[in-house]
């Protein structure tokens, strides 16, 4: 069984405060300007310095994984207003086992409102009604204690210590296990 195209809705999926749409061109410069924050860089696998040709690089990225079913890598923009609030995404899609990671990144002047866990509880649930997902996994360091409380607000259980998996900016890094089923969402 390999992956068929994501068919997202044309409008996106929204709770009324947050909006989650593919990247367009109009965003690059935003997606830019909100990569530049160090802690964004420090927790997640984008290229440090992150520039405009990165975020060009990421929309071709995202639109190739949409249209082989893949990957699903989808801003979050204010419900209203369109403004840019971060980035949510499902990896690495596998439809014989039902299982994907997610990501996601908070620009810094969104974060403590709730949106990330908003966005990944948006995302997760399109996931399980529309993609046939039965499991989504998030790795996530263990002193990244905001991510940590995302998962916790979304429904993951962490299932433990992964020990030097994953490499960002040249270090291998442990990270913590965090997997979500249908039924955990809240």
């Amino acid at each position: 069984m390999s992956p068929s195209p994501i068919e997202l809705p044309v409008e996106g999926l929204s709770d009324g405060i947050v909006r989650l749409r593919p990247i367009a061109e109009a965003d690059l410069d935003a997606v830019t300007a909100a990569c530049q924050d160090p802690e964004i860089a420090r927790y997640t696998t984008i290229p440090a310095p992150y520039e405009r040709h990165h975020a060009r690089e990421w929309m071709s990225a995202s639109a190739a994984g949409i249209a082989s079913g893949t990957d699903l890598g989808l801003l979050a923009v204010d419900a209203e207003t369109g403004r840019l609030l971060g980035s949510v995404g499902l990896h690495s899609l596998d439809p014989v086992s039902g299982r994907c990671s997610s990501g996601y990144w908070i620009a810094r002047e969104a974060r403590g409102r709730g949106i990330a866990a908003r966005a990944l509880r948006l995302l997760c649930g399109f996931a399980f009604d529309e993609l046939n997902v039965r499991r989504v996994e998030l790795w996530i360091e263990p002193e990244n204690a905001a991510s940590r409380r995302v998962a916790d607000a979304v429904g993951f259980a962490c299932e433990g210590r992964l020990r030097s998996f994953m490499v960002i900016n040249g270090a291998r890094r442990d990270m913590l296990m965090y997997s979500l089923l249908p039924a955990d969402l809240r």
